[in-house]
């Protein structure tokens, strides 16, 4: 086996947390990727890591050794892009991650349109509200909605996403009239799990002075699409990108509130891991993704009938 190939196999395992981790990505059997890491340290002569029955860590010299070999791969890898680019041609696989909702409304053309102009590449589409851990799961790419934690990450801005406040006209018939944001104070609402206001929401009027609210929390949920039909059936207010709701406002089943004024925005986030090479085929992805999410995402806020004079009416 070639040194490259031990190089490899040695930076997946660091890179996935451990022997059985790194088997999976590779596709091949734990035994094997164990046997070649004691080839590996053998022919060097040295150990480049520490072994428990639960963990495994680099030693010093492990370090050294992966910081050589990961500059090594990078400087292949680079090369092999810069023939992919001049053939103009790229193939190989691709592993993206994305939120359940955004991936159904936004994604598939996208993605359809760049599987056509590029037949060689396989994607790996993988739709989910879990946010994967990209370096342990071994995705090249993710799309994050929302404020990025601090993280090791890697990752480009697309575009914001408006945020709009939405429910139903039997909600604002039941719950009527209301003349202005602080008139939903105390009213059911939906509320995406992990949602750090704990129900005390806000927005800025068109002058912009920030108005205070706290609604009563009528359901937990991860998924945007469930949300939207729960609001829709009259379950509460909900507060969500303007893509979650863009169909619904269109057809009536929600209708906007107060849209005029300013109820925040949501980043649209590229991400990769910041210890792999990007291949030429992720880059071209990013670029692709960089356009026709932006193009997508530009969202007027829908023209419907301001709620606070529908429900005086």
């Amino acid at each position: 086996m070639g040194q490259l190939e031990d190089m490899e196999i040695f930076t997946e395992i660091v890179r996935a947390g451990g022997i059985t981790h790194a088997a999976d990505r590779l596709n091949i059997a734990p035994s094997a990727v164990s046997r070649r890491l004691k080839d590996i340290e053998a022919r060097l002569g040295v150990q480049l890591m520490n072994r428990t029955t639960r963990q495994m860590a680099l030693t010093e010299t492990g370090r050294a050794y992966l910081a050589h070999a990961e500059r090594i791969l990078s400087d292949v890898e680079e090369a092999n892009n810069e023939i992919t680019r001049a053939s103009g041609e790229i193939s190989g696989s691709i592993k993206i991650a994305a939120p359940l909702s955004f991936g159904l409304s936004h994604l598939a053309g996208g993605l359809s349109d760049f599987m056509t102009r590029h037949p060689q590449v396989t994607l790996d589409v993988d739709l989910s509200d879990r946010r994967v851990d990209l370096v342990q799961e071994g995705f090249d790419l993710a799309i994050r909605i929302g404020n990025l934690p601090d993280s090791s990450l890697r990752g480009r801005k697309i575009t914001d996403i408006p945020t709009v406040l939405v429910a139903s006209p039997a909600f604002i018939e039941k719950y009527g009239p209301l003349d202005s944001p602080a008139d939903l104070d105390g009213l059911p609402g939906l509320v995406y799990t992990g949602d750090t206001t704990a129900g005390n929401w806000s927005c800025k009027s068109p002058s912009g002075q920030e108005i205070k609210f706290r609604i009563k929390s009528a359901m937990l949920c991860n998924n945007g699409d469930m949300m939207r039909e729960a609001s829709a059936e009259g379950l509460g207010l909900l507060r969500v990108p303007s893509f979650i709701v863009e169909d619904a406002l269109r057809f009536g089943s929600l209708i906007s509130l107060f849209s005029d004024h300013d109820w925040g925005s949501v980043g649209l986030h590229l991400l990769w891991p910041p210890t792999r090479h990007l291949s030429a085929r992720t880059r071209v992805l990013i670029d692709h993704l960089a356009e026709t999410l932006a193009k997508g995402c530009q969202i007027e806020k829908a023209k419907q009938p301001d709620a606070g004079s529908r429900a005086n009416g």
